[in-house]
């Protein structure tokens, strides 16, 4: 999905930021926001409801996604064969949230967002001001896009805290020390559509990191990347095609993981799975009866893990 200029000025200077080499914004986040667009204005029924999404993207994608004929020439013939990355990204986003809603009924009231890209939770929660402290975690040039767009449309949150933060390099309890965030106190992270992108090293080390700086009880949800060998061939295909875009964007796919197998190694860092959720299963639980062919990819899993109070 290449970026191209738009005709009002924060969008320009966001796209600029997107652009600077190495220190750039993620161009898989604007995919995922792409995603949630089209899905809320084109979809129905909605899987995930984000009235906001249109607003997080930039370039001429907003006039592809604005334009009813645009949107289904290029997102749904043309590039056809993401529409299961789409239906994956509602999907996570909705397990993801509905995983939330649960905890702040419980009492949560923090909610860190790990990799937050284009999220829009904060935006569409305006009842959760008073009650939800919530601290988006990202690279410094995705946050600043972030903040860009958010100035565009008159709207940031004043419950939300940007934390700097590169995974490769920084875990997520020292990217939290320099924040508002209260290590003491349970909360709920989101981890999504990031894992694809790091070393088996990096992931394992964020999840480790995640299981010493939250407090017990404190709960994640994280998306991750199968194996191709356990897929079929056109779910291969899917996965291929995917990962060739992505190359071209610089954010290359790097690990995959073996459900069962994950289960195990997160056990050995003081996480206790609450629920694996597979393609099938968010299929069963989101899409059922739908008349549009809408579906998640089957090379995507959620897991639902909770901070256990002692290591095994």
């Amino acid at each position: 999905m290449p970026d191209a200029p738009s005709r009002d000025e924060p969008a320009r200077g966001a796209a600029a930021t997107v652009s600077r080499g190495s220190a750039r914004a993620s161009r898989m986040a604007l995919g995922a926001a792409i995603a949630r667009a089209t899905h809320q204005r084109y979809d129905s029924p909605l899987v995930f409801d984000d009235a906001f999404a249109f607003d997080m993207l930039y370039g001429h994608w907003r006039w592809v996604v604005a334009n009813r004929f645009l949107d289904w020439l290029i997102l749904r013939k043309l590039l056809g064969v993401m529409r299961p990355v789409y239906g994956q990204v509602v999907a996570r986003s909705r397990f993801s949230e509905d995983a939330l809603h649960a905890a702040i009924a419980r009492g949560v009231r923090q909610y860190v967002i790990v990799g937050a890209g284009l999220d829009t939770f904060a935006l569409r929660q305006p009842g959760l001001a008073d009650k939800l402290a919530i601290f988006e975690l990202d690279h410094p040039a995705s946050q600043q896009l972030k903040r860009r767009l958010l100035a565009r449309i008159g709207k940031e949150p004043r419950n939300v805290e940007f934390v700097e933060a590169n995974f490769e390099r920084q875990s997520v309890g020292d990217a939290l020390q320099a924040s508002r965030f209260d290590p003491h106190q349970p909360s709920f992270l989101s981890w999504l559509g990031t894992t694809f992108y790091l070393t088996e090293e990096a992931t394992f080390a964020t999840l480790r990191s995640i299981a010493e700086c939250a407090a017990p009880g404190s709960e994640l949800v994280f998306d991750f990347c199968v194996p191709e060998a356990s897929l079929g061939a056109r779910d291969r295909a899917e996965l291929a095609a995917l990962k060739r875009l992505a190359a071209r964007r610089g954010e290359p796919f790097v690990a995959s993981f073996l459900p069962a197998q994950l289960a195990e190694r997160i056990s050995a860092l003081g996480l206790e799975l609450i629920e694996s959720a597979s393609p099938d299963k968010l299929e069963r639980r989101y899409f059922a009866g739908r008349s549009d062919g809408l579906r998640p990819s089957r090379f995507a899993w959620l897991s639902h893990v909770r901070v256990r109070d002692q290591p095994a």
